[in-house]
């Protein structure tokens, strides 16, 4: 079983206190990550939160225009989370999460973890709180990097379209 001592070094989980953590615990599973594995994929029904103990794992984004291939916009590492998706309507993982370092991660069940929020709304407040906070910052992470990915494509000067302004 997981402890709380664990979770609490997960951003999602603090303001919470040892009772409330303790709760959490109860739904976690812990997994072990083998490298070249496909947690999850862009697209399929999110079921899991998950939580990265050791490893690294790649968050990839499959952009089909201009470029037509997967681009890693954020690379999970020890105490991050992925998958935030299955907390989030409409329930849908937003990219994919491949493992590229041999690790362990903590799964938790989506429904299991919300039908505890239903029962402790502090306790969703506390967790969907932190958890908008660190959305953002992936946001504004995935931005930059497909700025990046733009810039170095040399797709500017191709006279495409994608990205002028009036054609988003």
């Amino acid at each position: 079983m997981v402890s709380v001592q664990v979770l609490k070094g997960f951003e999602p989980f603090k303001g919470l206190d040892d009772g409330e953590l303790a709760r959490i615990a109860k739904l976690c599973s812990e997994v072990g990550l083998i490298k070249d594995e496909r947690i999850f994929a862009e697209g399929t029904r999110a079921t899991h939160l998950h939580l990265l103990r050791s490893g690294k794992v790649d968050v990839v984004l499959w952009v089909r225009e201009p470029w037509n291939k997967a681009v890693t916009v954020h690379q999970a590492r020890q105490g991050e989370l992925f998958g935030w998706s299955a907390v989030v309507a409409p329930y849908t993982y937003t990219a994919s999460a491949d493992c590229v370092e041999v690790g362990e991660e903590i799964c938790i069940e989506g429904s299991e973890l919300l039908d505890l929020f239903d029962q402790n709304p502090h306790m969703a407040y506390v967790v969907m709180r932190n958890l908008s906070a660190e959305i953002s910052a992936r946001l504004r992470e995935t931005r930059q990097r497909l700025s990046t990915e733009w810039l170095s494509s040399g797709s500017l000067g191709s006279g495409a379209s994608w990205g002028e302004p009036g054609r988003r």
